[in-house]
């Protein structure tokens, strides 16, 4: 996630809050994307996370007081203001973005603020009730109305006073996407995916189910390549959540019929179908109690679910591009290649289970994309890699298919 990070200057501002400790993470992963940091604190910050964390992890020494000088030729907060690609406010509390709504410039930061011309991304974090408050509320949508003012809003939740409701800042993750959002802003192209992600959960009785390890890491992947592409994206998370408001429609599945009826109904309208999902083959009768410890064994009986990628065949619109997965513990290519040709793919994702190579849960993959014509191998390759691939040869076939299809008219 987030290639278009590298390379950039950034400065982070660090406000005196709990959720500074996040500020801590967020600094570590814009790091490892290739970013250049500069972290600016308020005094207060200096309760939460000393000076020693933030240049350990930036490389550079961190600045607290207006006089405090990085270059003594130059004026520090007006180059830090403007000699960068983005300000980035985490934990903004309500004082730093009373200060910023206003324009009162008492310290390092707050002046800054006052002078950056860079664009500026705010992630509040405070107490509910701090929040809401009209006088705080009122700062916010005076500083949406700027053109370089950014936000990445606060989620609810569990909060340091011990209440619980909306403040938490966002995550890292979250602020991160946020960033790439505004480098890198979106141009719709129009193209509808249907995305599936996770694995489906089939219930022997209230209590326990029969599932896989598929944790929806690619299909989450896939689903965030396909918005960045400027398409209209909508998820089918089986038993899956993604971890921050994910930019795209999200609906929520648990078994194999559910699943089912969501794709039946919402397919049609899709340019590509990317089915990443693990689809439980069997489902157990269900026992209506929970199936009481006895005997030293127990008998169940499974039928046939429905085999929602064979059957998508006359739910999609003609020349819709189809891309279907595989997990095989043997004779990859072979068997990926018979789904090919019986699931009507455009290409399958096949992926390598052994000892060696476990995808599940895992942030890389080992695979072998089989196309009609030919086939790629990726050994360990990431997700976000890995979906980025996927997304750019999909857009390629839709080009093709859907170009034929407008001939045909």
């Amino acid at each position: 996630m987030a290639s278009g990070i590298f390379n950039k200057n950034l400065l982070l501002i660090v406000s005196g809050g709990i959720a500074a400790y996040k500020s801590v993470y967020l600094l570590r992963e814009l790091t490892k994307l290739g970013a250049s940091i500069q972290v600016v604190g308020t005094a207060n910050s200096l309760n939460f996370i000393g000076k020693s964390t933030w240049e350990a992890l930036s490389g550079k020494t961190p600045l607290f007081d207006s006089f405090e000088t990085f270059d003594s030729s130059k004026i520090t907060h007006i180059t830090l203001a403007q000699d960068v690609d983005a300000v980035i406010v985490a934990p903004a509390t309500a004082n730093i973005i009373a200060k910023a709504a206003c324009g009162i410039a008492d310290d390092l930061a707050s002046t800054i603020l006052s002078a950056a011309t860079a664009p500026v991304l705010f992630a509040p974090a405070m107490n509910t009730a701090m929040f809401e408050n009209p006088a705080n509320l009122e700062n916010i949508e005076r500083l949406k109305k700027r053109a370089n003012v950014y936000f990445a809003d606060p989620e609810s939740g569990c909060l340091a006073c011990g209440t619980s409701g909306k403040g938490r800042m966002a995550e890292p993750e979250e602020i991160i996407f946020k960033l790439e959002e505004i480098f890198y802003p979106v141009k719709h192209s129009g193209v509808k995916w249907l995305v599936t992600g996770g694995a489906t959960r089939e219930y022997l009785d209230p209590v326990r189910f029969v599932t896989n390890g598929s944790s929806g890491k690619t299909g989450f992947a896939v689903s965030e390549a396909a918005l960045k592409s400027g398409g209209d994206v909508t998820f089918v998370a089986v038993n899956a959540e993604p971890k921050f408001n994910p930019g795209y429609s999200v609906i929520k599945t648990v078994t194999a019929a559910e699943t089912a009826e969501v794709v039946e109904k919402n397919v049609k309208d899709a340019d590509i179908f990317v089915m990443s999902a693990a689809i439980a083959d069997y489902s157990p009768e269900k026992s209506a109690q929970k199936i009481k410890k006895g005997e030293n064994f127990v008998t169940a009986e499974f039928f046939m679910t429905k085999d929602i990628l064979a059957e998508s065949v006359n739910w999609t619109k003609p020349g819709a591009v189809r891309i279907g997965f595989a997990a095989e513990t043997e004779n990859l290519e072979e068997n990926a290649r018979k789904k090919l040709v019986k699931k009507n793919l455009d290409f399958v994702v096949a992926n390598q289970v052994s000892s060696e190579f476990n995808p599940f849960g895992a942030d890389t993959n080992t695979v072998k994309i089989v196309f009609a014509d030919r086939v790629e191998e990726f050994k360990n390759i990431e997700k976000s890699q890995l979906a980025d691939i996927i997304v750019k040869n999909a857009l390629n076939l839709c080009g093709v298919k859907c170009n034929g299809r407008k001939n045909e008219r």
